[in-house]
């Protein structure tokens, strides 16, 4: 009892989800309808893997890919920022950041000195958020609303380049912040990689990829990815983070009671282009901008101001994006003890571009 007290205690968002999907519950009903069950298994087949890559040492190779080509440690930040920014545009932004900030944090644990590690993290999964959002397969919520409204490619690609190209400006800007400390006193050791083991990883990754941009059935090919682990490395099943799981479902559940209340419908129904632009930025941090788009878009044609206002939205609280769970949730793995000063600076840096970006681009809705 002690040990699932502290458990609960140790993962605080886990447990407000957990109390909020019950009492939504109570008030509304369950059902196995309100969960994206793709997400919940695409995560679950990521951090496998992940995990494997970790254990194999593909991350202290990269690591020391990067080191290589940076001078100092605004260097180093930059390159993963860009890494982040264009690798989320092509892999979406949750495996950008699965991907990315496991080896940014590991070189972290070697830097202990290094006193702009925070705003690092921060900026990495901000740019995997704001990557994400130039190409409709880039985010969950691009995929629907591109899909759901029929937006010519042209169209969706310019409102976005503009987004992309605001995004770009301030997190340069941002960048400049990170101080010029040396990279000398990392010395990584030279360990080889198995080349059988690391194939194997990026196969399974290359078809979890796939699986998240619809092109493979998620229902079957997880499974037979989490079998192969299973044969392959069955002790990485015991470091995935379940919490996190959890955390999503819950999630999903409250999202779902809340979508069913006829007086939001018919709040929805009464905005105008403006107005459900701010309806977007709002709601998505409260219940994530996925989530968000589901809720607005049956409600409303102004198709730019519903995909400007999640993509946007994304920036803010934890909750705006499920990206940005999952980014806390791999520092708080690494960096236990300095999770309120990350959470702080966190705020700090996506309060900030929420209100630069949400205001600038207020006056673009038609």
């Amino acid at each position: 009892m002690k040990r699932m007290i502290e458990y609960f205690r140790n993962n605080r968002l886990m447990s407000v989800s957990l109390i909020l999907a019950i009492t939504s519950c109570l008030i509304g009903r369950f059902s196995v309808d309100f969960i994206d069950y793709k997400v919940i298994f695409s995560l679950f087949g990521l951090m496998l893997l992940i995990q494997g890559f970790e254990q194999v040492g593909v991350l202290r190779l990269v690591a020391q890919k990067l080191l290589h080509y940076s001078k100092n440690t605004r260097q180093l930040v930059q390159l993963m920022i860009l890494l982040s920014l264009v690798g989320s545009m092509f892999l979406t932004n949750d495996v950008a950041i699965l991907t990315l900030l496991p080896i940014y944090l590991k070189l972290l644990s070697m830097l202990p000195k290094f006193k702009g590690r925070f705003l690092g993290s921060v900026l990495i999964i901000v740019a995997a958020n704001l990557g994400s959002s130039f190409f409709p397969f880039g985010n969950p919520q691009n995929l629907y609303l591109y899909d759901y409204y029929h937006v010519p490619l042209v169209q969706f690609l310019t409102w976005m380049s503009l987004v992309l190209f605001a995004s770009v400006i301030l997190l340069g800007l941002l960048t400049l912040l990170v101080e010029k400390d040396s990279l000398e006193e990392i010395d990584l050791e030279n360990k080889s990689v198995d080349r059988k083991e690391t194939l194997l990883l990026a196969g399974l990754m290359l078809v979890m990829i796939l699986v998240v941009l619809d092109l493979l059935p998620y229902q079957w090919v997880i499974p037979l990815v989490a079998l192969v682990v299973l044969f392959y490395r069955r002790k990485l099943f015991k470091e995935v983070d379940y919490g996190l799981l959890l955390t999503f479902v819950c999630f999903f559940i409250i999202v779902g009671n809340i979508g069913e209340a006829v007086f939001i419908k018919e709040f929805l129904k009464a905005l105008s282009g403006t107005q459900i632009y701010l309806a977007g930025l709002g709601l998505s941090q409260v219940i994530s901008n996925v989530p968000a788009a589901f809720l607005i878009a049956p409600f409303t044609t102004n198709q730019q101001a519903v995909i400007l206002g999640v993509n946007i939205g994304g920036l803010g609280t934890l909750l705006a994006s499920l990206a940005n769970l999952i980014g806390y949730n791999l520092f708080r793995i690494y960096f236990p003890n300095e999770t309120k000063k990350f959470l702080g600076l966190f705020s700090i840096v996506n309060f900030g571009l929420l209100f630069l970006l949400g205001g600038i681009f207020y006056f673009f809705i038609h």
